[in-house]
């Protein structure tokens, strides 16, 4: 793949903004049916996948911050958690100053009665240029004061940061190894920000730090010219990432698994090294329509089809000890693939 080429799947890979049941037991079938009714309905009584696909972790990216601030909004969008198996948010959280401040905190609450863990949301691809470092360390440093001020069930359990220095089309053109230089650094900040943070007064006894997060393009290991001098180290980006940060989230944008260019081949060099390290790699899928190429996306495919790919994705690689599940960008895209 040429470079302009992955420059163009680069600008396309960001999103700013049938269940059948047949048992011979038709009795017990009924009987269960009856004892359900019998109860107040609840949304997120049931999901409705069952297939070992979605036994394995899950993340979105919620790029709507808006919907913190309304509750049915909130209400539907843990709806369509629980409905589609979705363990993980990447919840966009850009301003954390009163009054989205407890907002968030409120939200929060409600994500981890649902047995959700959620990340707090941004990136530009400015912040990795080393004059803008300031402004993602602000940001994080935001994050860190609502999680002091806010109960254990009110924080955010992690940071994850869309940076994509690549788009950046004019400098990355010209100095792609000092944008990815900084970029680096700016991982390396925002890590040993988070490992210097002290202890919560209020944690309880299973308190657990932040966890960084980040997602990379597939393309970031998949070119040995694409390695960089840093820190003494000649590496492929997505190993320097790796060796900083807690999990990332790769966007290896395909709507096939199988084949030379297909979402397992895409992964298996980081899920290689993150075999070594003993970190995760959650595997990133994209569903927003209209995309060039179309095969970039399952947008104007089917939930059926891409629950298919994902299967095979899952029996190829599920049993690495890197592999972190799947991730789905993004919320709305992803509802309206699914009819919900």
């Amino acid at each position: 793949m040429s470079r302009g080429e992955k420059q163009g799947l680069a600008r396309v890979s960001r999103g700013w903004q049938g269940f059948t049941l047949s048992h011979p037991c038709l009795p017990f079938l009924t009987l269960l049916f009856l004892l359900i009714l019998a109860y107040p309905y609840s949304p997120l009584l049931t999901p409705v996948f069952t297939n070992t696909t979605d036994e394995s972790p899950r993340a979105m990216w919620v790029w709507d911050a808006r919907i913190v601030t309304q509750p049915q909004a909130t209400s539907d969008l843990l709806r369509f958690c629980h409905r589609h198996g979705i363990t993980t948010l990447y919840l966009s959280a850009y301003n954390l100053q009163p009054p989205y401040e407890n907002a968030y905190r409120g939200f929060n609450r409600q994500a981890h009665r649902e047995g959700l863990t959620v990340y707090a949301l941004a990136g530009d691809p400015r912040w990795g240029q080393t004059r803008y470092h300031s402004v993602p360390l602000k940001w994080v440093e935001s994050v860190c004061q609502l999680n002091s001020k806010a109960s254990p069930q009110e924080r955010f359990d992690g940071i994850h940061t869309d940076v994509e220095v690549y788009l950046l089309s004019k400098s990355w053109a010209e100095r792609p190894a000092e944008l990815l230089g900084g970029y680096l650094d700016l991982n390396v900040k925002i890590a040993e920000m988070i490992r210097n943070l002290p202890k919560p007064k209020n944690a309880d006894p299973n308190f657990k730090p932040l966890l960084f997060g980040v997602d990379v393009p597939f393309w970031f290991d998949d070119d040995s010219s694409y390695r960089i001098l840093w820190h003494g180290r000649v590496k492929l980006p997505t190993q320097h990432v790796l060796d900083t940060v807690d999990t990332i989230t790769v966007m290896a944008y395909r709507n096939f698994a199988e084949g030379s260019d297909g979402t397992i081949q895409l992964v298996s060099l980081e899920l290689n090294y993150a075999d070594e390290l003993g970190k995760k790699v959650v595997i990133g899928q994209e569903t927003q329509e209209d995309l060039f190429p179309a095969y970039v996306t399952f947008g104007g495919t089917s939930c059926a089809q891409m629950r298919r790919e994902l299967e095979k994705i899952q029996k190829a690689v599920g049993h690495r000890p890197s592999f972190g599940g799947f991730a789905f960008h993004h919320y709305e895209s992803y509802r309206k693939l699914c009819g919900d």
